[in-house]
């Protein structure tokens, strides 16, 4: 049993750190989307709307991963107790 749960806690220090990353990945795409989509810096007419909408998806993509890890990481704490 010791050992199964010495690798639950490995498991969950990795899916801590996936999780940690994707927040940022995701943080930083939004930030680039707002960027994108600033009209004082650009005229609508001019906006790059097509690579945000591939950022979109990205994001997109990146906060359904973290939603899977983010699950996982609460198994795992309820199963280690």
């Amino acid at each position: 049993m010791s050992l199964q749960n010495e690798m639950r806690r490995v498991q969950l220090t990795n899916l801590e750190h996936t999780a940690k990353r994707l927040r940022m990945e995701i943080e930083d795409l939004a930030r680039i989307i707002c960027i994108n989509l600033d009209c004082s810096l650009k005229r609508p007419d001019e906006l790059p709307v097509e690579e945000v909408d591939s950022q979109w998806d990205d994001l997109k993509s990146k906060w359904a991963e973290l939603a899977v890890v983010s699950s996982n990481i609460q198994r795992l704490k309820t199963e280690l107790g």
